[in-house]
């Protein structure tokens, strides 16, 4: 169990789990995840690309609202911006009720900056997906809600 596991995280069943499938899901998780990261990354940091994808999402919100939503320390978040506002990126406005606040919003541009990633990722996955027999996609396809409920943590 690593040292972010708690007691919660852990089921009674863990220690019936195979360790070698934990281990294989383990390394094949962090394999996808590091050749669709090499696609489209486009010269931006992962942590500006989870930033701006988070800003994206959510709507304007305050630098304190970013830290939180992205569980990183303000100082760093205040970088990140600062960066992704360089670019381009990102803008800030004032707060409609609180003057002392800023609000950090996706510009048109890094809109488009997202949009290229994800179509550069996508288009790459389904190249790799492309090579698979049709057969073999179904079965990927099906065992999809069981990687959601892993991540979810759904029983």
């Amino acid at each position: 169990m690593s040292a972010r596991a708690t007691q919660h995280d852990r089921s009674p069943d863990a220690d019936e789990v195979d360790p070698e499938l934990v281990t294989a899901l383990r390394l094949a998780v962090m394999r996808l995840a590091r050749q669709l990261r090499r696609h489209g990354s486009h010269d931006i940091t992962p942590s500006q690309l989870s930033t701006l994808a988070t800003i994206e999402r959510h709507g304007p919100m305050t630098l304190r609202r970013v830290a939180e939503v992205e569980n990183v320390q303000p100082p760093s978040v205040s970088r990140i911006v600062g960066a992704l506002e360089g670019e381009g990126f990102v803008e800030r406005t004032a707060h409609a009720t609180d003057r002392r606040s800023a609000l950090v919003q996706v510009t048109p541009l890094g809109s488009r900056v997202l949009e290229r990633i994800r179509s550069d990722r996508e288009a790459w996955l389904r190249g790799r997906l492309a090579d698979l027999a049709p057969a073999d996609r179904k079965k990927l396809a099906g065992a999809l809600p069981l990687l959601q409920q892993l991540i979810d943590g759904v029983p």
